[in-house]
Formats: structure tokens, sequence, C-alpha cells
């Protein structure tokens, strides 16, 4: 293991954005936390402190050292992200590359624009809609009408996150337009699978990577963390389906 002492300024840099990164990518609060441990405890500080929840990054590169925080106010699903960071820290620990290299890396990764366009994931949130309906048995006359729905649906969340801070907002709008195309197709259609269809355009909104952190969390002794992304989770989907039941009700 490297044991030279980097100055604290650059290690505080390296392991802050790194956290911070991983943080807004969707990462759990485990995985943070062991990245930012192991970053500086290879640039020589084995006693660094660092504690991750859902919005804030505490961390100290010593005991009695002082604790330097961040705030992380957005917070988005992106794997590859999270995989960069990844690498940068084992590239770090195994000595290819320097720490100043590591810290031009990861600001690279956190100032990258998001690697697909607004359309691009319409169409594919309206892809995962139709495999969707295809496993729960749906019809095939309503194929075109469960893509249409889980496209605007996504669309409607994105929109609405990109333009306000306010959460299940999104979530409740985009269930209703989803409700309304779903009841829409079956008025010109007919047939009975209505609810087959709503579920298959709402599952790309539907916080499962969020569920699958909160519930990891938690086995590996986060709790706070894990309460909060569950209550997070349970939220969100109780906001999805305050959006179908208020179309349902009005047409049923």
């Amino acid at each position: 293991m490297n044991q030279q002492h980097y100055p604290k300024e650059l290690v505080q840099e390296i392991v802050m954005n790194a956290g911070l990164v991983l943080l807004e990518a969707g990462s759990e609060a485990f995985r943070v936390e062991d990245t930012m441990f192991r970053m500086a405890r290879h640039l020589g500080y084995p006693n660094n402190q660092c504690y991750v929840s859902s919005t804030i990054i505490n961390f100290a590169l010593d005991i009695d050292d002082n604790i330097r925080v961040y705030r992380v106010k957005k917070r988005d699903t992106n794997l590859g992200d999270i995989h960069y960071v990844n690498n940068v820290s084992r590239m770090l620990e195994k000595g290819q590359i320097t720490a100043e290299e590591a810290l031009k890396r990861i600001r690279t990764i956190h100032e990258s624009p998001l690697p697909y366009s607004l359309p691009f994931k319409m169409i594919a949130a309206g892809l995962i809609s139709v495999f969707f309906s295809y496993l729960f048995s749906g019809a095939k006359e309503d194929i075109i009408a469960t893509f249409i729905a889980g496209a605007i649906g996504y669309c409607i969340v994105e929109l609405l996150h990109s333009w306000t801070s306010v959460k299940f907002i999104a979530e409740i709008v985009a269930a209703c337009a989803i409700a309304l195309i779903a009841v829409y197709n079956q008025m010109l259609l007919g047939g009975d699978t209505l609810n087959i269809a709503i579920i298959s355009a709402v599952m790309p909104i539907v916080p499962g990577v969020l569920i699958t952190n909160a519930i990891q969390d938690l086995f590996l002794g986060q709790l706070l963390v894990g309460i909060s992304k569950g209550l997070e989770a349970t939220f969100t989907s109780i906001a999805i389906g305050v959006g179908v039941g208020i179309v349902l009700l009005i047409f049923s």
C-alpha cells in the first residue's frame, strides 16, 4: 500500500468529488463510504472517517481533523458514472494513475453531459413498457398505446424533475397521463386489459433501483439511509398509484 501522504486539500478534493458523483448517480451508501475510505487510505490517511446519508456527505481525513461536508441536491440513476468512478478508484489503488490524474478524471465524469438524449430515453421507456406488457400477457391491440403511454409518462417525469424540486408531483402527473392514454385506448379498441396496459406503462417510472438500494443498505447496517430511501420509494409508488387512481375514479 502506498504510504505517501499527499496534500490534504488534494486528497479531500479527490475523495469528496468521488463520493459526490457516486451519490448523485444513485449508488448505495455503503459503496460510497467504502470507495471514499479506500481512496483516502491509499493516499496516506488510513484513519479517515466518512458518513453518507441520502443528501449529505461528511468526511474527515483523520479522527481529529476538520469535517468537510457536501450537500447533494440532485440524485438520479446513472450506472455508467458509478462504474467510471469505481474504475478510477481501482486504478488509483493499483498505482496506474496519479492522484492528480484521478482528480481530473473524476471531475470530467462529474461534468460530462448525460450520454443519452431525452428522445432516446423516451423510446427506451416505451419499449420497456411493451416488453412488460408481453410478460403480463397483454393484448396485441394495446401495444401502440402502451408504447406511447410509457414514453410520454417517462418524458413527463424527466421534464418536471428538471423544472421543479418538489417531489412526487411529477409521478402523479405522469401516472395520470399514462392512465388517460390507456383509458382512451380501451374506449377506441375495447378489450379488458386496461389494468395490464397501465401497469406495463408505469414500470419505467417505478423506483426499482431506489427500492433495491434501500434493501441493500438496510442489510449492510445503513439503517438511516435505508429507511429514508425506503420511504422515498414508498411515497413515489403511492404518488404513481394516486395518479392512476384519480383517472380511474373519473372514468369509472
